[in-house]
């Protein structure tokens, strides 16, 4: 493959070679962009890493090898933008988690808790002192039509066809 540097193919396109710097990517990058691609691949992975990464590509059920070896390419570098932001977003992300955690905790001292107390029984206090007339409950039904239906109300009408 004469564009990329650190691919070779082997075996009639059954096999590749990937060279990894991991000065560029780091181990745990190369394990990820290898799992995403497990399932059109087998990998094997060797080398020194501290030097150089050798990663094998040997295609599962005919696939193009070449192809999955520029896929495991971009998963590298996939992988890569995706470390760099978790390590930047990483002190925003542990802030609003020990903020969700601090609102489930019972912050509140005994005369924060007096002071609702004192409020919910001034408020019980002037529902108490409301009175309400038993007949304003009631809405006034001249015609009948809010009474429950029977059928023994119901003598002189025809049933419904239906039945």
């Amino acid at each position: 493959m004469p564009g990329l540097k650190n691919v070779e193919i082997m075996e009639q396109g059954k096999k590749a070679i990937v060279n990894v710097n991991p000065k560029v990517f780091a181990l745990e990058v190369i394990y990820s962009a290898a799992y995403v691609l497990l399932d059109k691949a087998y990998f094997l992975i060797d080398g020194d890493p501290e030097k150089e990464i050798k990663v094998e590509i040997i295609s599962k059920q005919g696939k193009e090898v070449e192809k999955i070896a520029l896929e495991f390419n971009n998963e590298l570098v996939n992988y890569s933008v995706y470390v760099v932001q978790a390590a930047r977003n990483q002190a925003v992300r542990e802030a609003i988690i020990s903020r969700a955690l601090a609102t489930n905790l019972n912050t509140e001292t005994e005369e924060e808790y007096c002071e609702e107390c004192a409020e919910e029984e001034a408020l019980e206090k002037k529902a108490s002192e409301i009175k309400i007339n038993d007949d304003d409950l009631y809405i006034k039904d001249p015609d009948g039509i809010a009474e429950p239906w029977t059928p023994e109300k119901a003598k002189g009408l025809k049933k419904p066809k239906n039945e």
